[in-house]
């Protein structure tokens, strides 16, 4: 018998709520589904959307948060994690304050079709902080927000595992990568180059 909490977050939602509280972070959003849904609620010059790189979203984050001072907040994908749990080592090795990683977790790899993942057997949370990482789990938008709080004021990096349901998006992000990636330079950088 169900008690009436929801079991997972609404992704739209709490990448609202993410924009809410920190509306001048640079993100970087795994391919597919977490840059559709970044770039439907808001396209903006700060989001770094990740297209044919799968696994990479992590050592991203991680290369701007070490070139900039900027707050930096990766949205990651479990399948996209799974293929590169050992990126939790290096993040761990530097640690940085303005560093957050945000796990959707939807147990499949929707972008490709909806093929299940084994994230359901894998405890993420348990993996990041035997490799030095501080995480948490949450099962709901407001819970997320909250994690989301603590994590961007704690010192050194923080993970939140965030269990949601796949979604369908429509939107997509613009499709000139190598723009996309100049317009995130150019605005992070103390002497942009045009």
């Amino acid at each position: 018998m169900s008690d009436g909490t929801p079991k997972t977050a609404d992704q739209i939602a709490c990448t609202r709520r993410l924009l809410d509280v920190t509306p001048d972070a640079v993100l970087v959003s795994n391919l597919g589904v977490a840059s559709y849904v970044l770039a439907g609620v808001a396209d903006r010059e700060r989001n770094f959307y990740q297209w044919g790189s799968m696994g990479v979203t992590m050592p991203v984050g991680l290369g701007l948060a070490l070139v900039s001072d900027e707050h930096v907040t990766v949205l990651e994908g479990d399948g996209s994690l799974l293929m590169s749990l050992g990126e939790l080592t290096t993040v761990a090795q530097h640690n940085l304050d303005n560093l957050t990683v945000v796990v959707w977790d939807n147990e499949t790899y929707a972008t490709t079709g909806g093929q299940p993942t084994r994230s359901s057997a894998v405890d993420f949370v348990g993996v990041a902080e035997s490799c030095g990482v501080h995480a948490t789990e949450v099962h709901s938008t407001n819970a997320f927000e909250t994690a989301y709080r603590n994590a961007i004021t704690t010192d050194g990096t923080s993970m939140i595992v965030c269990r949601v349901d796949p979604v369908d998006s429509d939107d997509r992000p613009p499709i000139d990568y190598p723009a996309i990636a100049r317009r995130v330079r150019d605005t992070i950088a103390d002497d942009p180059i045009r």
